[in-house]
């Protein structure tokens, strides 16, 4: 009993001196430039994480007998909730922005938004290993992370105690930072309490994990574009299905029925059906599409193709933010943001399967890993939301059950931080951690946009463009979306974007200047200011990393037109500036155009900017000059961290609703608007310049990419032919049958050290050849060949598949790692719709598809064939199928020279990509002849494998052959 006293005494006394030692604490906040990278301090004051010293008897007991002082009122912008107490503590929330070359931590006061201290980034690497690729490892993200959240804690000067249990009602709080004693604050440390943090991150960054959650390759960052080949396969799948849905109903019309209505019409019909069929195609331009190489599914058709033991390894595939959240929380969780935006989801959908499993509205979710977090087999429920249809028509169901199982929307509580995320970030454990989603559409809630009508520009190394409209219908060619349930459920927004802004005019800064940034940027602006607009007749074109809007196409590039040697670099500094603006209207004309919701929006002329373009006063009014906009700047112009503070403050409690945080947190603080004479220069330019020569260099953008661009794998030459000019690369590929067999992983590691990674396999039976050398590889061979080299993803394994009953080997070269298999058109009986009906089911399965076709055989038969564009490879046997050796046959050049004809008056002006590789008595002498003909892939076996001068010096003797 005395020693209870004795307790009670002590715990008397502590609480007397807290409340003497208050009466002289004062509140300061240091409001730090956004973009600051200060340096860690030699001292802090900080300690994580705490010990059961002074600052957890606040945080438990003496916090809530504070005495309220009237002096200290509480803000008039906070919440009702929080109106009645105004306490000695300040809460905060921590806003972490992931972004393309950088991640970046900032703490905010939880009910003003106002920054505390100063914010803090650690870049990481992207690897470009390839033209048009584009990569990350996740392991550096989280180390940058740590990095960035103590740099941002090191800037604050006060304490962090830790959050009671259940302290939303209980604590008073101090969050009026505005009437705050600044004298003696600065004799006094503040002490905050850290309520909750959120991250944003780039979208579409795709990771694929094993079933430890470990990353198995690096990711693919949101602008690699190697895909593209895949995105575009998807429309062509998706099409052929509806055409074929179509035709049989027009097969079934009555006589009476009229046989064909006008063109128009039935493009309409047509779009309405496959839109009936796949509505989650909806979001890429009303169905019509493009689909962006952006997108998961592309992505993920890319890993399966070309990594098959990388899919087949991979638990899960999720993005960089749900990496992120779980590398902070312990569970694997998706955004219903990112999943709405990217992933072909129902926004709305997936995140209301979730609220109705836990019978909650979904706000406040347990921390713990519950088996619904759990990846595995799944029900049909499951896939509530989930483009299932579209999936089944790709063949990667698969793809389902690797996707986080739980979907939360943007605010809901994802989890507390685990004790080793705390400690690597100095964090109190349990911290809670709110959902985030895509950096932009963070943005887009940091910039206040979130009611119909609204629309925001988010700038950085690419541009965004968000208009939120009153319903998901408003779609349209040219834009993207509307997606339903994004950025939060409730709410629905259109989008527009450019992939490379900022990073251009980075790209000027490191090409042309030695300075420092900041002094590099503002003496580049400086000189472009005595340059008038037009450049002096210098035009550029800023899709140097693809075009995303309002022409999809992620093999675009980058040009500047009308340079002279007069022009300078201020001259390609504000042409880049101008382009990127020029870009940035066509993409608001667009959205204009595809939504009524947008008239208000477009009627006020408002456009509210955030990012790196605010940084620029000369591109701030370039934007409105060309656009013809007025552009609004927020007090806060770093959107997306702003939107995870708000994010974190709603996640915490301290509102009840984001649209409730963004009156209290967002503040408009400057017009800039356009110059009426500059516009109309800029009217003239875009429309008479820009517009003009965005069309009239697609092709040559093409013809480059089949030169260098997306899958690397060959270089190229300029081939003329005929007296026609030609741009195709003439690849070597060598035929694995003349090897030695005995050492295969050293035959194919020696086409893969002389640059020639484009292989030839011939699977044979004998069935087309009467000779016991006829049998050779099978599916083991394929597989173990890809198994060996799984850390060469330029390998190809071109498969040619001369057996019997050939269906029977499909699925097994599938799953063994086949690029592209190559069937004979006799063994379809010379039957077209055979031959059709076997090429889509290889072209189901994800691999390519290659038509062969024996000496004697006509080549005109399979001309019907190649219409339907499902074939990118037609096989001119010149010798017999079987074995190696033989000498050519010179019918094979007529051939060639016919399937060229073909082509270039048939199937390029449709589009359709073919190549023609000749196979079979291929050597130095022979090679000139099928070069000549119009060959673009030369297969060669005993040339190459058992020639006597040896595997280099021949295939140079080719390869100068072409």
């Amino acid at each position: 009993m005395a020693l209870h006293f004795v307790d009670i005494v002590v715990a008397m006394s502590l609480q007397l001196l807290l409340l003497l030692s208050f009466r002289y604490v004062s509140f300061s906040y240091c409001d730090g430039a956004a973009d600051a990278h200060p340096t860690l301090p030699s001292r802090t004051t900080l300690q994580h994480p705490l010990t059961p010293t002074v600052a957890s008897i606040i945080s438990e007991t003496a916090v809530d007998s504070m005495p309220t002082s009237a002096n200290t009122a509480a803000s008039t912008n906070a919440s009702p909730k929080h109106m009645q107490s105004s306490g000695l503590v300040v809460p905060i929330v921590l806003g972490i922005d992931g972004g393309t070359e950088s991640i970046r931590a900032s703490f905010f006061n939880a009910h003003t938004g106002h920054p505390i201290g100063q914010s803090y980034s650690c870049a990481y690497e992207t690897y470009r290993p390839n033209p048009g690729w584009a990569e990350q490892h996740p392991e550096e993200w989280y180390d940058a992370l740590c990095v960035a959240v103590k740099g941002a804690l090191a800037s604050i000067d006060g304490e962090i105690i830790d959050t009671p249990e259940d302290d939303d009602d209980d604590v008073n709080v101090h969050h009026d930072d505005e009437n705050l004693d600044e004298e003696e604050g600065s004799k006094q440390q503040q002490t905050y309490i850290l309520k909750s943090l959120c991250i944003d991150t780039t979208c579409c960054s795709v990771v694929a994990l094993s079933s430890t959650y470990t990353p198995l390759r690096p990711c693919l960052l949101w602008m690699d574009a190697r895909s593209a080949k895949e995105a575009k396969l998807i429309m062509d799948v998706v099409k052929r299905q509806v055409d074929a849905a179509v035709t049989a109903s027009k097969s079934s019309a009555s006589d009476s029925e009229e046989e064909e209505e006008e063109e128009e019409e039935e493009e309409e019909n047509f779009n309405k059906m496959l839109l009936s069929h796949f509505p989650e195609l909806r979001i890429n331009s009303a169905g019509r599409g493009p689909i962006s190489a952006e997108f998961l599914l592309p992505k993920s058709m890319w890993i399966k193709q070309n990594e098959p033991h990388i899919w087949n390894q991979a638990t899960v595939m999720c993005e960089y933010q749900d990496y992120m959240n779980y590398r902070l929380t312990g569970r694997m969780v998706a955004s219903g943001c990112n999943a709405a935006v990217r992933w072909h989801h129902d926004g709305w959908e997936v995140v209301q399967k979730k609220k109705m499993e836990n019978g909650t509205d979904g706000k406040v979710i347990s921390g713990k890993d519950d088996d619904d977090d759990n990846i595995g087999g799944v029900s049909e429920d499951e896939h509530r939301g989930r483009p299932m249809r579209l999936y089944k028509a790709l063949n990667i169901e698969e793809l389902a059950n690797k996707l986080p199982k739980t979907t939360l929307a943007m605010g809901d509580t994802v989890g507390g931080l685990t004790s080793k995320a705390a400690r690597d970030l100095g964090l109190p454990v349990g911290t809670k951690v709110v959902q985030g989603g895509a950096d932009a559409f963070v943005g887009m809630i940091g910039l206040g946009t979130v009611r119909p009508g609204q629309i925001c520009l988010i700038t950085g190394s690419s541009h965004l463009h968000c208009l939120v409209t009153s319903n998901a219908d408003s779609s349209s060619p040219g834009t993207w979306g509307a997606y339903r349930g994004a950025p939060l459920p409730h709410l629905n927004f259109s989008e527009g974007g450019q992939s490379s802004t900022g990073s251009l005019i980075r790209w000027v800064r490191d090409m042309t200047c030695s300075g420092g940034e900041g002094e590099s940027y503002k003496t580049l602006d400086e000189e472009a200011l005595a340059i008038p607009p037009g450049c002096d007749g210098l035009v550029a074109l800023e899709t140097w990393q693809g075009s995303r809007t309002p022409n999809t196409d992620p093999l675009a590039r980058g040009a500047l037109l009308g340079l002279t040697l007069s022009h300078t670099r201020a001259h390609v500094h504000r042409a880049l500036l101008e382009a990127v603006c020029y870009g940035t209207r066509s993409c608001l004309d667009a959205l204009e155009n595809a939504s009524a919701s947008s008239v208000a929006a477009i009627e006020s002329n408002e456009v509210v900017i955030a990012g790196g373009a605010t940084r620029s006063d000369l591109w701030l009014q370039l934007h409105a000059d060309v656009t013809g906009r007025t552009i609004i700047l927020t007090e806060n112009a770093d959107g997306p961290l702003l939107g995870c503070a708000i994010l974190a403050s709603v996640g915490a409690g301290i509102y009840s609703s984001v649209e409730e945080a963004v009156e209290s947190m967002v503040r408009r603080e400057r017009r800039i608007e356009p110059r009426p004479e500059v516009k109309k220069l800029y009217d003239q330019l875009y429309k008479e310049v820009y517009l003009k020569v965005r069309p009239s260099v697609t092709n040559v953008f093409h013809a480059l990419a089949n030169l260098r661009g997306g899958d690397g794998s060959v270089d190229a030459s300029d081939i003329e032919r005929n007296g026609a000019t030609k741009i195709t690369p003439i690849i070597i590929s060598p035929s694995l049958l003349a090897s030695d067999w005995s050492d295969i992983k050293g035959e194919v590691q020696k086409c893969l050290d002389a640059g020639v990674p484009w292989l030839h396999v011939d699977v044979f039976d004998g069935v087309f050849l009467d000779s016991p050398h006829a049998l050779t590889f099978g599916p083991y061979m394929i597989e173990s060949i890809r198994r060996r080299f799984r850390d060469r993803p330029e390998l190809v394994l071109d498969v040619h598949l001369c057996v019997e009953r050939p269906e029977r080997y499909v699925g097994a070269m599938a799953g063994a790692g086949t690029t592209r298999l190559i069937f004979q058109w006799e063994a379809m009986g010379d039957e077209i719709n055979s031959a059709a009906a076997f090429a889509r089911y290889i072209t189901s399965l994800g691999m390519k598809c290659g038509i062969s076709i024996n000496p004697e055989t006509d080549v005109t038969v399979i001309y019907p064939l190649l219409d339907t564009g499902m074939v990118d490879v037609v096989d001119v046997l010149a010798v017999e199928p079987g074995f190696g050796g033989q000498e050519f046959n010179r019918v094979a050049i007529q051939k060639i020279e016919m399937l060229r004809r073909y082509r270039d008056e048939n199937l390029i002006p449709r589009g359709i990509d073919l190549k023609i590789l000749v196979d079979g008595g291929i050597n130095s002498d022979t090679s000139s002849c099928a070069i000549d003909a119009g060959a673009d892939i030369l297969v060669a076996g005993t040339a190459l494998f058992r020639n006597p001068k040896g595997f280099e010096e021949a295939l140079s003797e080719l390869q100068e052959r072409g």
